[in-house]
């Protein structure tokens, strides 16, 4: 235990003059650390500790973590008046400030599928050799770029040799499924696309590559962390509407292209309703909201590509990714004003007076609405706007007039003025309730949400509902926000998993 005492001095001494009492932090083996610093007061408090806490937590973990243990460590340095320092740690927490348990991993937010998915028809292997008609289009379109490029550049593209029927074959067994006819044949085509980029959006990607990505993890691609706790985990609408599922991440998106900048593209063989299977779409580092839509087939792509090489630029799609999110400053303007002329998914009303959400009907699109430091609202959103996530913070919250909103399934709430959740019972797609930062005159009353699965409260709110025997019966998931001292969090995590096994 001597290196443990040498490492909580080495800890203390980090945070000497940075009025910090209690340091929080969690490290998991594989992922990296994360750190939380509070006064005495329990607020958080900035302590400018650089990359040195973070090395000494992992040096901590070497020291407590025992043989065959491969959950993260959970750590809380408590710091008193006269300088000393106390350390406690546990591994039956998987998160620290907050504290966020996963008691149903079945479960999933709507737009988050599971895995294995259906599978959509035509997807399955067979061997069938790639269609003559669309290799000898294919075939055409690669030798036209092959003379474009070079006519441009000077220097003729190196693409490789083809693969053979076989090798195609081998790679779709492997991932289990057939790739389109436009696909194989470009694969039957070239093996080489370094710096080409003849998918337009990006460079395809060696036949090896496309089979490794669909295998890694889950089957198919995801656009970002699947996490019940994202800060908004609602799915955008790709544009143009109706051409791509709204999913998180599906099965069926195969990874075949990128551009080399965080980008990459992928074939989509589970498109919308007024898609096309096998139409190319794209994510990545720029595409924080709806994934983007390239083109309705591999064959349009090349289309497009040999259009660009030709100085005729390709054509002006709707497939172009147009605003999806706003941000304003509201000040004593109505909503009405600020929003006139919009057409948007995500929508953020900042520092408003008096907001009324009856006045957002014309955004027909509109998913996600956050509305931050207002000091009045009326929540008489209209049944018809598709809003899925709304976050209020604000003096005053009438949530009443929110009535039997039918798509309303993520709810957050901040204010110093008590509000009730008693009439939210009435929203039929309630799933996810964030309370944590409001002032809640029946709280007990969450138990009577008939389809609440994800609750987040503060320490004080969840010894409420523990006192009043009301914990919500489906909890698929819980976290407790704000700040806790570890022992009261280990506490509530033994208390809230032991509960929730019994219901």
């Amino acid at each position: 235990m001597t290196d443990l005492e040498g490492l909580v001095r080495e800890m203390a001494s980090v945070l000497a003059g940075a009025g910090v009492a209690v340091l929080q932090g969690c490290h998991h083996r594989r992922g990296g650390s994360s750190l939380h610093t509070f006064d005495v007061a329990g607020r958080s408090t900035f302590a400018d500790a650089g990359f040195a806490m973070h090395e000494l937590l992992r040096r901590v973990d070497e020291v407590l973590r025992p043989d065959g243990e491969d959950r993260p460590i959970v750590v809380e340095l408590a710091r008193d008046g006269a300088g000393r320092a106390e350390l406690r740690y546990t591994f039956d927490l998987p998160t620290v400030a907050p504290v966020r348990l996963v008691l149903d991993p079945g479960y999933r937010h709507p737009g988050h599928p599971a895995s294995p998915m259906p599978a959509p028809p035509g997807v399955g292997v067979t061997d069938r050799p790639t269609d003559s008609e669309v290799l000898a289009t294919i075939r055409a379109l690669v030798a036209e770029f092959v003379r474009e490029h070079t006519r441009k550049t000077g220097r003729r593209p190196d693409l490789g040799a083809g693969h053979s029927e076989e090798e195609i074959l081998a790679a779709e067994v492997a991932m289990g499924l057939r790739l389109p006819e436009d696909l194989r044949a470009l694969y039957r085509t070239v093996s080489e696309d370094e710096e080409y980029g003849l998918l337009g959006a990006g460079s395809l990607l060696p036949l090896v590559a496309v089979v490794e990505a669909h295998l890694a993890g889950k089957p198919g691609a995801g656009v970002g962390p699947d996490d019940l706790f994202a800060v908004f985990p609602v799915v955008y609408e790709a544009y143009p509407p109706g051409r791509v599922r709204r999913v998180f991440r599906n099965d069926w998106w195969v990874e075949v292209g990128t551009d080399w900048g965080g980008n990459y593209c992928l074939i989509d063989l589970d498109p919308g309703p007024e898609g096309t299977s096998g139409q190319i779409i794209q994510y990545g580092r720029d595409f924080y909201g709806p994934v983007g839509y390239v083109a309705e087939s591999v064959t349009a792509a090349l289309h497009d590509r040999l259009a660009e090489l030709r100085d005729a630029g390709a054509p002006q799609r709707a497939s172009a990714h147009p605003q999806y999110s706003h941000s304003q400053q509201v000040g004593q303007r109505r909503v009405a004003d600020v929003v006139a002329g919009l057409d948007v998914q995500e929508l953020y009303l900042n520092d408003g007076a008096v907001l009324r959400l009856a006045e957002l009907a014309p955004l027909c699109h509109l998913h996600c609405v956050s509305i931050y430091r207002a000091t009045a609202v009326t929540a008489d959103l209209p049944p018809d706007v598709p809003v899925e996530w709304l976050s209020i913070d604000a003096a005053e919250i009438d949530l009443p007039p929110l009535g039997r909103h039918p798509t309303l399934w993520g709810l957050k709430l901040a204010t110093r003025s008590p509000v009730a959740v008693g009439p939210l019972a009435a929203l039929p797609a309630l799933v996810h309730l964030d309370l944590s930062e409001a002032n809640v005159s029946d709280l007990h009353r969450v138990a009577e949400l008939p389809g609440l699965r994800v609750l987040e409260l503060s320490l004080a709110q969840w010894r409420e509902l523990r006192e009043h025997d009301a914990l919500p019966a489906g909890l698929a998931a819980a976290a407790l926000n704000g700040f806790a001292r570890l022992e009261d969090a280990d506490e509530w995590a033994t208390w809230l998993q032991g509960a929730a096994g019994q219901r």
